[in-house]
Order: structure tokens, then C-alpha cells, then sequence
């Protein structure tokens, strides 16, 4: 390291230094929320600076890594971390730039302001102060370079937005106060500078960084790690740069944060964490996955690497075809495949995703993989609605994987058979009469009992004679049929402690829940009877609800009546 100071962004913006955004970092992902925090803090600033006060906004480090000159006089630095601040204050600058009129006494406020994001050198060659890498280039120099912004593709690109969200902020803004805004961000925004020497080891400043806590996700710290090597670099933009950042979309894709467990991972991360497992056949901790890929990876020969990387890229492929997000916003019955994912989604069981990674990869008919999954499906429900554990799963789809890693082809019987083999309580199938059971007496969290009545529903529906054969799950919330506040309106004098238990207990079974397109307010929600049942029969056409208003009573009799036939039809689904 060569050193570590205190310095202005002023400082950044001086001279002939040009700062360059390296091939692996991630693109610009700041949005309106970090937008207007950073605004907050600079504005606020400004407005005390006015009043002759000191006043600072610290921004946190900045780390750059020199470069070897190539040409005379050229003086650039790998930007290791800090291009999404350097990026954002660019924008800002620019904006003020754009917005000042040249009045006087301020002629010269534009150009100036410009010189500090584009300078040239002794020939007049222009120079963009911080070089973008392929991701937002030609989004970034469109806006330095006072292009027609018009005439971009993505009109969307948060660099645009960026530039646009700064522009409406300084619109009317006088000359004095651009200038006195633009002091602020060059002398009272410091940071910390840490330069890097060109031999310093760039692996180990990431590495560093992480676990200073600066949170740079595992695909990015993996990029970087793989492609250090040159030997393997050169094949960047044929096995990375296609599957994971050739467009806007790919690139969103893989930033999208996708709930594993109580935490949020992005879709890169659980790909990553379901092929190291699908690779290693033993559990992988995903708070520490890139310390688990460099152990698996660095005793590997440059060949094996490669080989990493092109089958990396044929998951990649799989799993990006996964259906996701809008693609499961309304579903229909029919359509297995969207409803396995919307299941495993909704219930939030996101460890099975290695088993079905694995077998996309492996089961070539589609015919077949979609029953595998119909079986899949079957199981994880049957488990969740019977309560019987999930902490177990990690172990049981990894076992699945090593065993039928074995065999040469994987048939549905085998498989099915996988199932029927699981005896403990912590993996085995339910049985259909379980199963029923469970309708009546085990209690449901709102948010699985959604997803199962949801299901159940679309079955009800799955028939050509319905003019609606698809429905949207967020279109619904789930709605106690008897109220849980129930002693208000439907107490029973002759009711002793054990019958008030036992109505407490049936309260939250399947049984007595339903779905509604509307919330009811609180009074209606704990109505009598002859009330509910009138607000239940307008905000619901589900049959799941509506054969159920008319009865003249709702009591424990009728909620283990609609419990058997709910079961029923989930028997038929869930086979």
C-alpha cells in the first residue's frame, strides 16, 4: 500500500487523473433512495455553508489501485471500490453544469465545472475523469459528453435516471447557488483515500474489503478471483460476460434478490450456492461461499477451471429459464411448471432449489421432469400443511442428489421410490390419511394457508366450462372464517375452558380459513354470523368461500365438514 489519507473529492477531480471501473465490478446500482440521501446530506450543507458555518458529509473510503503507465504522462487507477459514490457525484456535478446560465459573474461556471469531469491533455485529446466499464459506458458518456440522450436504447438505465433525478433538483437554481453547491461537494464532502500499489495483491484487497464489511456479493468477488488469472481472462466475454452481463436484463436478473431463509440472497448468489452443492454433495455455508469456492477452487489446473466455467454457464442458462416474478403473478392449474415454482416461492422453501437445478441439468424429457417436480411438490406441501419439520431439507436433497448422482438415468418410478424409502419424521412422505387429518387439526401460518387455498382454488377452477381459468395469488388475503375475537359475538354460554380451547385450536386450522379479494375492517371481521357471512359472500367467489356462506351456523361441526372436503380436493393435487 502506498498510502492512506484524508483527502477532498476536489481532490479526485484535479490534474490529469482518470479513475477506471474494472471489468469485474458490478454496474451502477445506486437508486432514488441513496439519491436522496445523498442530496439530503450536500443540500444541507450547502444551506449551512451559505451561513458561514463548517460543515462536513463523510463519505466513507475510497480504494484505487495504481496502474502501470503504457503511455507518457497517462496517469490512471483501478477504482476497487467507490465508483457507485464517484459515480453519483459525477452526475451531480453535471448536472450542475448543465443547469447554470453564464450570467454574471459566473460566465464560466459550466466550463469549468465540465473541466473537472472531461480534461484534455496537451494535444487536445479528451479524457472522461472516470471510465466506466462495459455496463454503463455508453450510458455514462452520453451524459458527460452532452449527447442526445433521446437516442439511447434503455431510457430506463439508472445512470440516466441518476443525471435526470439531479437535474429536477438544481432546476431554478441560480448561478451563485450552483456555484456554492458545487464548493460543497469539492471541499466538504472528505473521504478516505487508500492507493494500492500495482503489485499489491488485488485478491487480497477484496477479500480485505469484504470483511470490513463493504458488501461485495459472491459473484463479484468470484469474477474477479477466476478471471485474475490470465491464462484465463482472455475467456471472460465468451463463458462470463454472455450469461451474466450482456444486457440491462441479464444483469438485473442476477441482482435480484430472491428470500433464502430469513435472508435475502441474489439470484447469482443462489446459483452459485446450489451448484457448489450439486458439485461437492456435501452442505455449503452461504455466509461464507466464496471462502468455500476459492478452497474447492484453487488446487484446480487453469483446464479444470475452464471447465467450471463453461458448465457454470449451462446452470446459469437453466436457472435464468426458471419462471419468476411476473411470469407467476397469474397461473393456471394446467401449468405444472409455473405453479411448482410459485409453491416453493410462496412457501418460502428455497433449499430445495439445488434438487431442481440438479435435475433440469439431468432428466432431458420434459414429460418426465415435470412429474418429478409434481412429486416434489406433493412433498414439500404434505410436510408444510402435517407441520413436520424443514430444518432437515439441506440433508435430505443433497442425499437425493449423491444417490441419484449414481444412476445413468433418472426415471420418475426412481424417484418416487426415493420418497416412499424416507421413514424418519424429519424426511419421510405423509400419508394421505395424515394429510386429511391435518385439515382439521394442525394450525397454519397465514402465509402458507394462502398459497394452499390458492392452490386449491385453481383446481376448483381447472375446467373448460369456467370462463376464469386463471388466478393472481396477491389478489387475495387470507380471511378467518370464524373470527379469532370470536367470544365478542359467537360466545356459548355452556361452554367450559376445554371447548374454548378446542374452538381456539380450530380457529387456525385450514378448516376455518378462506381467502377474500379485500380486507375487512376490524368491526366486520369479528362480526356475528349473519353478518360475516354477508361480507365473506361479497369479497370472495372462490368456491372455497362461497359454498360455505349459506350454511345457517359456522361451528366447530362445519369447519371440520369444509376441512375433510378441502382435503379432498388437496389429495387430488398433491397425490
Amino acid at each position: 500500500m502506498i498510502n492512506a489519507t484524508k483527502e477532498q473529492l476536489n481532490s479526485f477531480f484535479s490534474s490529469n487523473l482518470q479513475y477506471v471501473v474494472p471489468f469485474f465490478q458490478r454496474a451502477y446500482v445506486w437508486d432514488v433512495e441513496n439519491w436522496e440521501i445523498l442530496w439530503d446530506h450536500v443540500s444541507e450543507i450547502a444551506d449551512v455553508s451559505e451561513e458561514s458555518t463548517r460543515s462536513e458529509h463523510f463519505i466513507g473510503t475510497v480504494i484505487m489501485k495504481q496502474r502501470t503507465a503504457t503511455n507518457i504522462g497517462e496517469n490512471k487507477h483501478d477504482l476497487i471500490d467507490g465508483q457507485q459514490r464517484l459515480t453519483t457525484f459525477s452526475l451531480l456535478l453535471k448536472a450542475i453544469a448543465n443547469t447554470a446560465s453564464g450570467e454574471a459573474p459566473y460566465p464560466k461556471l459550466a466550463d469549468k465545472t465540465n473541466e473537472l469531469l472531461v480534461f484534455e491533455d496537451a494535444k487536445g485529446k479528451q479524457f472522461i475523469r472516470l471510465e466506466h466499464s462495459k455496463n454503463d459506458l455508453e450510458y455514462f458518456q452520453a451524459v458527460l459528453l452532452d449527447y442526445d440522450l433521446s437516442t439511447l436504447q434503455n431510457q430506463e438505465h439508472r445512470i440516466l435516471k441518476c443525471y435526470e433525478f439531479f437535474k429536477k433538483k438544481v432546476e431554478g437554481f441560480s448561478d451563485e447557488r450552483l456555484d456554492n453547491l458545487k464548493s460543497v461537494i469539492l471541499t466538504n464532502v472528505p473521504l478516505i483515500s487508500m492507493l494500492l500499489a500495482a503489485d499489491d495483491d488485488e485478491q487480497e484487497i477484496f477479500d480485505t474489503i469484504n470483511s470490513l464489511g463493504v458488501r461485495l456479493t459472491t459473484g463479484e468477488l468470484l469474477k474477479n478471483y477466476i478471471f485474475s488469472d490470465t491464462a484465463i481472462r482472455e475467456k471472460f466475454s465468451e463463458l462470463w460476460e454472455p450469461v451474466f452481463e450482456d444486457d440491462e436484463e441479464q444483469i438485473n436478473f442476477w441482482n435480484r434478490p430472491k428470500t433464502s431463509g430469513r435472508v435475502l440472497r441474489t439470484n447469482i448468489e443462489v446459483l452459485l450456492y446450489c451448484y457448489l452443492v450439486i458439485q461437492k454433495k456435501s452442505n455449503v455455508e452461504l455466509e461464507r461461499l466464496f471462502k468455500e469456492y476459492k478452497t474447492w477452487l484453487s488446487p484446480k489446473p487453469v483446464d479444470e477451471k475452464l471447465d467450471f466455467l463453461k458448465e457454470l454457464k449451462e446452470y446459469a442458462g437453466i436457472f435464468f429459464g426458471f419462471p419468476e416474478g411476473t411470469q407467476l403473478n397469474e397461473i393456471k392449474f394446467s401449468q405444472h411448471e409455473e405453479r411448482f415454482f410459485h409453491v416453493i416461492e410462496k412457501l418460502e422453501i428455497t433449499t430445495v432449489y439445488p434438487l431442481v437445478l440438479y435435475l433440469y441439468k439431468r432428466v432431458g424429457d420434459k414429460a418426465s421432469l415435470i412429474q418429478m417436480l409434481g412429486i416434489l411438490e406433493s412433498y414439500l406441501v404434505r410436510r408444510q400443511v402435517c407441520r413436520l419439520s424443514t430444518k432437515n431439507y439441506n440433508n435430505v436433497f443433497i442425499q437425493m442428489i449423491k444417490e441419484l448422482d449414481m444412476l445413468e438415468e433418472i426415471s420418475v418410478d426412481r424417484f418416487k421410490d426415493m420418497f416412499d424409502s424416507f421413514t424418519l419424521d424429519t424426511n419421510r412422505f405423509p400419508l394421505d390419511s395424515e394429510f386429511k387429518d391435518a385439515f382439521s387439526s394442525q394450525p397454519i401460518s397465514n402465509v402458507n394457508a394462502r398459497e394452499i387455498l390458492f392452490c386449491i382454488s385453481l383446481y376448483h377452477i381447472h375446467n373448460p366450462m369456467n370462463d376464469v381459468g386463471s388466478l393472481s395469488s396477491s389478489s387475495y388475503t387470507v380471511e378467518h372464517i370464524m373470527p379469532q375475537k370470536w367470544e365478542d359475538h359467537w360466545k356459548v354460554e355452556e361452554m367450559n375452558d376445554l371447548s374454548k380451547l378446542e374452538r381456539n385450536r380450530k380457529i387456525k386450522t385450514l378448516g376455518n380459513l378462506t381467502l377474500v379479494s379485500q380486507n375487512l375492517n376490524s368491526s366486520m371481521k369479528n362480526a356475528a354470523w349473519e353478518v360475516k357471512r354477508v361480507a365473506l359472500k361479497n369479497f370472495s367467489l372462490l368456491k372455497i368461500t362461497r359454498e360455505y356462506v349459506e350454511k345457517p351456523e359456522w361451528n366447530e361441526f362445519e369447519i371440520d365438514t369444509r376441512a375433510a372436503e378441502l382435503a379432498s380436493a388437496a389429495l387430488q393435487i398433491w397425490r
